[in-house]
């Protein structure tokens, strides 16, 4: 299914992107938060966010932007990754396509999903079931007219670890652009499939 380019290249989002961002500390995850959440409302779309700092990113956005009660929503790392206190790659993707499903049916457009991986490093979950889970995610971002943006904290993560986000990630979010990601391993490659 081929799905329309985004009105604003601004960013150069392309619906269907799965992109990974990099950043060091709370301040810097706040400002790409607000600043994504804010383009997505530009755009009228719901924005859904899964990170532990809503207030704190809430009181930044313009309210103007805020057209419907239900087009940006926050959901905790817990509440998004860990329904019912464990991970499941079931579930996140299935939890991720509910989402899309309904902003359609509720007469948006697109959908833009923001995450914030910093659960992962407090979890007990194997990294490699993590970004098998992430590596998901691609075939279903493009499946419908949304765009995913993963965010991971330097501060948090060795080097092994970036390397699995860069192989899961079509694209890069890098100063303010989004880019293609010459480390990319398409899925099945990734995960060792024939």
């Amino acid at each position: 299914m081929s799905l329309p380019a985004l009105d604003s290249a601004e960013l150069g989002f392309q619906v269907g992107d799965h992109v990974c961002a990099f950043y060091n500390g709370g301040n810097s995850l706040d400002d790409i938060v607000v600043d994504y959440v804010s383009k997505g409302l530009q755009a009228g779309d719901r924005c859904v966010c899964f990170i532990d700092t809503a207030s704190s990113v809430q009181d930044r956005v313009p309210a103007d932007l805020i057209t419907r009660d239900d087009i940006l929503q926050f959901f905790t790392e817990d509440e998004a990754y860990l329904p019912g206190g464990r991970f499941s790659k079931d579930a996140l993707l299935g939890g991720l396509e509910a989402l899309a499903i309904e902003a359609v049916s509720s007469g948006y457009d697109r959908l833009w999903v923001l995450g914030d991986v910093s659960w992962i490093a407090r979890s007990t979950v194997d990294i490699k079931t993590w970004f098998a889970a992430e590596s998901g995610v691609n075939e279903l971002a493009t499946r419908r007219p949304q765009f995913i943006m993963c965010l991971y904290d330097l501060d948090l993560f060795d080097g092994e670890t970036v390397m699995y986000v860069l192989q899961t990630h079509p694209r890069i979010f890098v100063s303010g652009m989004i880019i293609t990601n010459p480390h990319y391993v398409p899925r099945r490659q990734f995960l060792g499939s024939p």
